[in-house]
């Protein structure tokens, strides 16, 4: 095949928290016709037509697709050759969407009530009216008995379009009175280091980094990870360009870089304050940019002595001529610009580490050229450009202000009786915490819990819907409209229909519009259609949107952002921080308790823990066929990732006597998970990796990565410390 009105995002808001494909597929020939006719194929259809839609995964690329419809079936299916960004190419796991979720015969297509022990997944089919009805009488029993806030509503990123991830279910939970989700596991430590800095998240577009001549990939895999991102690297490279990867473990983006700079885990924030200390010592600094555009120049000065390369040499494992060298070249070769996504925030230094590095473009002035400065996310931008008070219209529905829980602690909140209300139920949707949120084996015990009403809206069986009273089948996103912004890119997206909901399954948005009614919820907010919420996004004159239409995209899928060309944002200054500044030393932190300055922490670690294990684990999503946990239940993909690996280099296995291939147990205080061993050189002797993303019922010995990881907090955010994460590992028996 050929494949809101003008509004700013709330800085202050979000801050206090932190303190606090080339070719389409011929899916006809592939997917069975018994499912083919149970796609809702009717009369009247034109012989063919152009269906757009958008990938619905949390994922900086956001791509657009289309799928050809012939007589009400689907024909053919693939990213969009029209948009610039996608190029007709979609990732290896999204290929084959429609056979792998939508017509995966695995798929809920009714609702489930559950019939056996909380684990055992077995249910049986009920109608909508029975599921419905149960949930609304339990529901109703709880709040009257502990109240509203004893309901903990768990969505997120499980999609990114703005009608199906929440702008029905948090009109819902709010009309209700439940707690509220602090959805900080990725994303948190960043955005609000970023901010404290720049005070935006928003830099450089992608499409700009061709004009780059030194390129740093930091905490990032760019090649599997953000794979439309990568050409445009390329590119750059062909224009001279020089790319760099700081990593811990050598990704597939580091096999490709021009040098590849693998510091410990955790330590990032020290080797930004070693290059600041070199840039400063060496007069390689734009003074005339400091001067002009930033606050605190003195005190960062003064700060960094602390930091020279000696010094960061003993922290981060690397030779001070590494640190200088990357100091000196990233200051002189410019434009020079830093790619930075979530990989650097999930240890207790995340929040200082994105600061320091955020403050490395106003240092050298890179902000003054085209190609230069930070490349960090986008979604600020459609945050202004949509008529965004449509999505949180919710907030008008809230009578007091209810407490949160912060997601990354699912376990403590489910298995705390002291909480005042304990949490009575829970809710899941667009998420599946038994894999992605750390403490596994504690989440568990929590879902384990008879007097916990679990209710679970899903496409599939999955590890967390085990453990359900009810589940409902939802739509995929080949059933169902949504809008789609992106935190990656500036391409505005519709989601249209191709297909009638297979089965019973409906839209996020109709489930909790029916369990509203059987709520006896009165508000017209509760009766709004899908599509009329989608075109009231568009009602907005904001520059950005001009000519960009729902109607505009009903007919073309996609459109890009109206945003000033060349896109400079901080060429002079004007920066979103209350001074308008790059704020190097943060007055506001301080004033809340926090280091002004970003600095070093060590993980709290006891010598006896440190002894007992030694090997630093890192978790990562190094999986071409998951997508966090999405995908993780498809068999041809399964069978494509193979067993959990864990990584060693050729020392640590030597010393425990473990050979390629064998089979190991990987153990700390919070669990074991069993793996076979992968001898080689992507981590550094004393670190070892594993894949993120596997599902424990699916796996030998019933338990991933995230039994492993701790619920730790990073210093900033509120994020998930869990790549501060220590293990043991030792050879089992291959019976």
């Amino acid at each position: 095949m050929r494949s809101k009105k003008s509004k700013d995002i709330s800085r202050r808001q979000f801050i206090n928290l932190g303190v606090q494909g080339y070719t389409g597929l011929h899916i006809a020939k592939r997917i069975p016709p018994a499912l083919l006719a149970a796609s809702g194929c009717t009369p009247g259809f034109p012989a063919t037509t152009t269906v757009h839609g958008v990938c619905y995964h949390d994922c900086p690329d956001s791509c657009s697709w289309e799928v050809i419809m012939e007589n009400g079936t689907i024909k053919d299916f693939g990213g969009d050759q029209h948009n610039p960004f996608t190029a007709g190419k979609l990732c290896t796991k999204m290929e084959t969407f429609p056979q792998d979720i939508t017509f995966n015969p695995d798929r809920i297509l009714t609702p489930l009530k559950r019939s056996g022990k909380k684990g055992e997944g077995k249910f049986e089919e009920v109608s909508w009216e029975h599921a419905l009805q149960g949930v609304a009488n339990k529901l109703e029993s709880i709040v009257a008995k502990y109240g509203g806030e004893s309901v903990l509503p768990f969505g997120y990123m499980g999609t990114q379009g703005l009608l199906q991830k929440g702008a029905m279910s948090n009109r819902f939970f709010t009309k209700l009175g439940a707690s509220q989700l602090a959805e900080t596991i990725c994303g948190a430590a960043v955005i609000t280091g970023n901010i404290i800095v720049n005070g935006q998240s928003t830099g450089i577009l992608p499409e700009d980094i061709v004009h780059s001549r030194y390129i740093v990939l930091w905490g990032t895999n760019t090649k599997h990870s953000n794979v439309h991102l990568w050409p445009y690297v390329l590119k750059a490279r062909q224009n001279g360009a020089k790319i760099i990867v700081i990593d811990p473990f050598k990704s597939a983006t580091a096999r490709e870089a021009d040098w590849h700079v693998q510091p410990m885990p955790g330590t990032d924030v020290a080797l930004a304050l070693g290059m600041i200390h070199v840039l400063i010592e060496e007069d390689l600094c734009d003074q005339d940019y400091i001067d002009q555009y930033t606050v605190g120049f003195e005190a960062l000065k003064d700060h960094v002595q602390d930091y020279d390369p000696a010094t960061v040499s003993g922290i981060c494992g690397l030779e001070e001529a590494i640190i200088v060298k990357l100091a000196r070249e990233y200051a002189q070769l410019q434009p020079s610009v830093i790619r930075i996504l979530v990989g650097i925030e999930h240890n207790i230094n995340g929040g200082d580490g994105t600061r320091a590095v955020s403050m490395l473009p106003a240092l050298t002035g890179s902000w003054r050229h085209h190609g230069g400065g930070l490349l960090h996310l986008t979604y600020e931008m459609a945050g202004k450009a949509l008529n965004w008070e449509r999505i949180d219209l919710y907030k008008q529905l809230a009578q007091k202000e209810t407490r949160t829980i912060n997601m990354v602690q699912l376990g403590a909140a489910l298995n705390n009786t002291k909480l005042d209300p304990p949490v009575h139920s829970l809710f899941v949707y667009n998420a599946n915490p038994m894999v992605t949120i750390p403490n596994q084996n504690l989440i568990k015990q929590g879902l384990q819990r008879e007097d916990l009403f679990s209710v679970v809206v899903e496409h599939f069986i999955t590890d967390t819907a085990l453990y359900a009273d009810y589940v409902f089948p939802a739509t995929t996103q080949l059933e169902h409209w949504d809008v789609a912004d992106s935190w990656g890119q500036i391409y505005i997206n519709l989601n249209q229909p191709a297909i009638k909901p297979l089965g019973q399954s409906k839209p996020n948005t109709e489930f909790f519009r029916l369990l509203a009614q059987k709520m006896g919820f009165q508000e017209d907010c509760f009766k709004e259609t899908d599509e009329s919420i989608a075109r009231s996004l568009f009602e907005t004159d904001h520059p950005y949107m001009k000519g960009i239409t729902f109607d505009y995209l009903l007919k073309n899928g996609w459109a890009r952002l109206k945003v000033p060309e060349p896109w400079l944002p901080h060429r002079e200054g004007n920066f979103g921080t209350n001074s308008g500044k790059c704020e190097f030393y943060s007055s506001y932190l301080e004033e809340n308790g926090k280091s002004p300055l970003p600095e070093y922490k060590r993980p709290a670690i006891s010598d006896e823990d440190q002894k007992q294990f030694p090997l630093w684990m890192l978790t990562i999503k190094s999986t071409k066929g998951f997508h966090n946990s999405s995908h993780a239940n498809v068999k041809h993909l399964i069978n494509a990732e193979g067993d959990q690996i864990l990584r060693m280099s050729v020392q640590d296995a030597g010393a425990r006597g473990i050979a390629e291939g064998d089979p190991v147990k990987a153990y700390n205080q919070q669990g074991e998970v069993l793996l076979t061993a992968r001898i080689d050189d992507r981590v550094r002797p004393g670190v070892v990796s594993m894949p993120h993303g596997y599902w424990p019922s699916l796996v030998k010995g019933g338990a991933t990565s995230n039994a492993l990881t701790s619920d730790n907090l990073t210093d900033l955010g509120g994020g998930a410390a869990l790549q501060d994460c220590r293990v043991e590992v030792e050879l089992r028996s291959k019976i």
